[in-house]
């Protein structure tokens, strides 16, 4: 298993958030995500546009993504992982708006996203920065 963690500070308010990685080796690609956030409240976030793409050369490996979100209180929930589901070559799989809303208030979240064999094993992995809930 490879990874890629990229570190960076918080982020705070709305904005584009992203993650890429490759997987290593010459005859691999990799995966990226990209969304735009828009906390609405302490409890809501609305993600725009979550788009999960495949990137090049064709290896036949899958790409999913996924939210992760962290509440006040230091527990953790994610959403369901998305895949690419058009190959290589596309723009990716555009999911549209997804929203998040709690019980809880939800003071960050970051983006993952992970290029995996068929079999099951993480080929590489990458986050995104936090990006902070202003309102908490």
């Amino acid at each position: 298993m490879s990874g890629l963690l990229v570190a960076s500070p918080a982020q705070a308010r709305d904005g584009v958030s992203s993650a890429r990685t490759n997987v290593p080796g010459s005859r691999y690609g990799g995966g990226s995500v990209r969304t735009t956030v828009d906390f609405v409240n302490r409890k809501k976030v609305v993600f725009r546009n979550f788009t999960v793409r495949d990137l090049c050369p064709g290896d036949n490996l899958p790409v999913r993504a996924q939210i992760v979100w962290t509440h006040t209180d230091g527990t953790t929930g994610r959403s369901a992982w998305r895949k690419d589901t058009n190959g290589c070559g596309d723009h990716g799989t555009n999911f549209g708006t997804i929203t998040r809303t709690g019980t809880k208030p939800i003071a960050k979240i970051y983006l993952k996203v992970q290029v995996y064999a068929r079999s099951g094993g993480i080929r590489a992995f990458a986050y995104s920065a936090d990006r902070d809930n202003q309102y908490t």
